[in-house]
């Protein structure tokens, strides 16, 4: 497993409605790679293998992630701050955070007001963040209101082939559909493909109804993480029985095109690729949910790659699993 482009999915901050310095990156990243690129006003890239056109086929992984955006400041200098996405503000209280700011990347540490110590349950607009401010004035000089934070939790490997790192979800998901367009390059292809870093997941996937309605394409394969069901404190996941190491998870779901489905696990089964299977009676919660429905409706799947702990600073995938996944999408990229 290569680990460049990881780990610099994972080092810049892109909280949802602000991965723009991020696409830039990835852009010079891709240019060798894709044959033409696209990007729109809100932020998604979209890079183009043309094959011999049998099919038009999109991957779509989405670069935005979880965060918190500044909404005021006191008079004593500290931020106020209120949630982008789904965290927990539980995970924040003790930990410092990276503040992106128009002079660069700010520091704070995170404290929780002191009215809420007594409170079994409180939300980010109980948090504060300190940056070393002495007074209202002082820290308006450094930032303004509307930026965005996250933890500052970079990429680390951990025992057996681990990876942790707050925005693995889902940095990797990006990571997995841009290697298996990089294989793809590498070899003769029946199918137009057409790899998507999709903005906006986390708070309504706007940025994946986007990028289907601008690129028409014939079916869709997301890539995004799901739930493990093998960690202490987890008997049995909503999803099914999911663990790291195992493999890429591959989605069955009311949504999901069986066909599409089908000819996963049957090129994961012939090209010894492991894969798990993950079930979901309902939405998916990831942008399969806008794709399926765009224009006069779109035939899509969903593999997943297995993460604990997800939206939290120290999330935990396998590299092994990422690798399978580029693996299988290759493969079924180049019937």
């Amino acid at each position: 497993m290569e680990q460049n482009l990881l780990e610099m999915l994972l080092s810049e901050m892109s909280v949802s409605g602000e991965e723009f310095a991020l696409q830039d990156k990835l852009a010079a990243h891709m240019e060798s790679v894709s044959d033409s690129m696209d990007k729109d006003s809100i932020g998604n890239g979209v890079y183009f293998v043309k094959g011999m056109g049998r099919k038009r086929i999109l991957l779509a992984a989405h670069i935005d992630e979880i965060g918190l955006m500044i909404t005021g400041v006191t008079a004593q200098g500290y931020l106020r701050v209120i949630n982008v996405g789904g965290i927990h503000a539980r995970t924040y209280p003790g930990h410092g955070v990276r503040i992106q700011t128009e002079q660069g990347i700010i520091y704070g540490s995170v404290i929780l007001e002191a009215k809420a110590l007594k409170q079994e349950e409180f939300t980010a607009k109980n948090l504060l963040i300190d940056i070393g401010a002495d007074s209202k004035e002082e820290a308006l000089k450094l930032i303004r209101i509307g930026d965005t934070a996250v933890p500052d939790a970079g990429l680390r490997k951990l025992a057996g082939g681990r990876l942790m790192a707050r925005g693995l979800d889902d940095k990797s998901g990006v990571y997995v559909i841009m290697e298996a367009l990089k294989r793809l390059k590498r070899q003769e292809t029946p199918n137009t493909v057409l790899a998507a870093a999709t903005v906006g997941e986390e708070i309504g996937q706007h940025g994946a109804s986007w990028t289907a309605a601008r690129t028409c394409p014939d079916e869709a394969i997301i890539v995004d993480v799901t739930y493990t069901s093998d960690y202490p404190g987890v008997e049995h996941a909503e999803w099914g029985e999911i663990e790291l190491g195992k493999g890429p998870a591959i989605g069955v779901n009311p949504i999901c095109d069986k066909q599409i489905t089908r000819a996963l696990m049957e090129i994961a089964e012939k090209e010894g690729i492991p894969y798990q299977t993950e079930v979901n009676g309902g939405r998916s919660c990831t942008d399969a949910d806008e794709i399926h429905i765009s224009g006069t409706g779109i035939p899509v799947a969903l593999v997943s790659v297995p993460l604990r702990y997800m939206h939290s600073p120290a999330e935990v995938a396998d590299e092994k699993d990422l690798e399978n996944a580029v693996r299988l999408l290759a493969a079924y990229l180049s019937r």
